[in-house]
């Protein structure tokens, strides 16, 4: 049964937070959890990861926000670890991100990812998953 919020159709847009299958680090597996989708390039979206707890305090974020997506008091999100995911790993969509923290997010994706070499040379997780 899906939440009030929750749509499947449509293509991820900047901004949106959705479910989404996304692999560990080590490609032990996968696990659903919530990601704000930050742009398409190519043929895959580059997002953050949203957890329950903060793992880094000097990267980590707190959503000012969270329950305009349907998300909890202490949602987190991972701005040091960018991912690609092709749009086969989204499973649905759980709304937008409020003024606040959308611009919260994007102005740390422009000053911390995009600057990046790993992100210039486009080899930030994910290179190698299938769809």
């Amino acid at each position: 049964m899906k939440l009030r919020n929750q749509s499947s159709g449509g293509n991820p847009r900047p901004m949106e937070v959705w479910n989404a299958n996304v692999y560990f680090d080590d490609g032990s597996g996968a696990k659903n959890r919530p990601v704000i989708v930050l742009e398409k390039r190519g043929e895959e979206f580059t997002v953050y990861m949203v957890t329950s707890h903060s793992h880094r305090p000097d990267t980590d974020i707190r959503l000012m926000d969270p329950y305009e997506v349907m998300l909890d008091a202490s949602s987190h999100v991972r701005t040091d670890r960018p991912f690609k995911i092709p749009a086969s790993k989204f499973n649905y969509k759980l709304g937008e991100l409020g003024y606040d923290d959308s611009e919260m997010v994007k102005a740390i994706f422009e000053s911390r990812t995009k600057g990046t070499r790993m992100y210039r040379r486009g080899s930030y997780r994910g290179d190698g998953w299938t769809a």
